[in-house]
This record gives structure tokens, sequence and C-alpha cells, in this order.
């Protein structure tokens, strides 16, 4: 019976350090897309499953809609996750792309940089609400 206890407490103990390494930051919930004077009403939702990262994201850039999303994954305090647009803004094209955003000290902003499939590219800055 000694045995049999030790066992499933050491078994418990390796599950439980091991489910502390997988642990990552928060990143759930909604985020100001912060870009400049000619985007209005930018938003981006984040959730998270395991280490999976998902979001939505809407802006308006001189008044014309954008929607894309996407998925990727969690390491730590950083994020990566590809895109596909939804509904592109005509000057933009269609591209989809990769976002690399890293997480403050403060856990307020996403900070990072995005890559188009076609290889533009350009910082990109959300903020927590």
């Amino acid at each position: 019976m000694k045995k049999l206890s030790l066992i499933i407490i050491l078994a418990l103990l390796v599950v439980s350090c091991m489910d502390s390494k997988n642990q990552h930051e928060n990143f759930n919930g909604i985020w100001s897309d912060c870009n400049g004077e000619n985007f209005d009403n930018c938003y981006a939702v984040f959730s998270t499953i395991g280490d999976s990262i998902h979001m939505g994201h809407y802006i308006e850039f001189k008044g014309e809609s954008f929607f894309e999303s996407g998925s990727g994954i969690i390491k730590g305090d950083s994020i990566i996750y590809h895109v596909d647009v939804i509904k592109p803004i005509e000057a933009w094209g269609p591209d989809g792309g990769t976002h690399y955003l890293k997480l403050s000290k403060d856990k307020n902003t996403l900070e990072g940089i995005f890559i188009t499939d076609s290889g533009n590219k350009g910082p990109l800055i959300f903020k927590r609400r």
C-alpha cells in the first residue's frame, strides 16, 4: 500500500511539473490595434486553447473596412500566427501573412511585426482593452 501511495504521489508530482512548463501568458480578450491616424475602430480578439492562439482582427483604414482571422502558437510571452484576409482593402491586396508578437512586461501591450505572404512588412501594436 505504501509503494502504491508513493507511486501515485510521484506520478502526480511529475504531471504537475509538466503542466507548469506548459503554462503561458494570458492573451485572451479584446485588444485595440494602434497603428496611426488613418485607422479607426481597430480591434483584435484573441482566444487561447492550450498552446494555440486564435484571433479575429477588424479595422477601418480611411473609412474602408478590413477583416482577417488566423491561428498559430503560443511560446511563453510570444505568439506567432498566420492570418487569412477575409475582407481586403483594395489598396492592400488580398495577402494574408504572419504576425510575430511579444507581450510587454506589464502584460498590456503586444508588439512586433507582420509579414505578408508577398513579403511586405511593418510594425504591429495591440493594447489590451
